[in-house]
């Protein structure tokens, strides 16, 4: 790869943050851009960055080898190990185990980001009746990946893959998406209701890609 893929990204937002993870796995060169949410010069709805992405989001690729310019972190992904995994470090191995992979992910992005991301605006609201269903539905949604990883060291397949992945930079907000839930507020709570999801999410927090992430957001929100 001649030039590294353009990555508008953003400081907090835990979306962008899978692409990265995804970068440091496959070894892919990328320059990243921050912006703001806002309509703010340097902000996801200002109509400069509009004319890239219509809808006002991050993540938003440019690949210079392609040509492709691509937005929804998911999709970036699938995109990235298409085109990137030749050694098959993430890819799944059977067409059944894709499907498998492409299920999760729907499931990370349907209910596991949705469901935080409303636990976390009811708390800014102060609308404390949200906060509770929305936690709620957050304990649904481990004990629902906790099932699923009954038996398994990984989601799909007996590797790591996408599936795993995807739910990483979500989860690790989960101290302020359940703080003050008195059954799983703090990450001992968590390991006693969701054993399997907590041995597997120590697993994936390990994995080098992943520290290289979480690294370097917190170096990006120091400054």
């Amino acid at each position: 790869m001649s030039q590294p893929i353009q990555f508008w990204s953003h400081k907090i937002g835990p979306n962008p943050w899978k692409n990265v993870i995804v970068f440091e796995e496959l070894g892919i060169p990328y320059a990243t851009e921050y912006l703001d949410f806002g309509d703010n010069t340097g902000g996801v709805e200002h109509p400069s960055f509009l004319k890239k992405n219509a809808a006002g989001r991050v993540p938003l690729i440019h690949d210079p080898a392609t040509g492709m310019i691509l937005t929804e972190s998911n999709v970036i992904n699938h995109y990235l190990l298409d085109h990137y995994d030749k050694d098959n470090i993430l890819s799944p191995a059977t067409e059944q185990d894709k499907y498998l992979v492409d299920k999760y992910l729907g499931f990370q992005s349907s209910t596991q980001a949705p469901f935080y991301a409303q636990s976390l605006q009811m708390r800014n609201k102060k609308n404390f009746e949200g906060v509770a269903h929305f936690q709620h539905l957050v304990k649904r949604t481990l004990r629902t990946v906790d099932d699923e990883l009954r038996g398994k060291e990984f989601l799909v397949g007996g590797k790591c893959t996408l599936a795993d992945l995807a739910f990483i930079p979500w989860d690790l907000m989960l101290d302020l998406v359940l703080q003050g839930d008195a059954e799983a507020g703090t990450a001992s709570d968590r390991k006693q209701l969701f054993p399997n999801w907590y041995n597997w999410h120590i697993k994936m927090i390990q994995r080098e890609a992943v520290q290289k992430m979480m690294k370097l957001k917190e170096e990006v929100n120091a400054n």
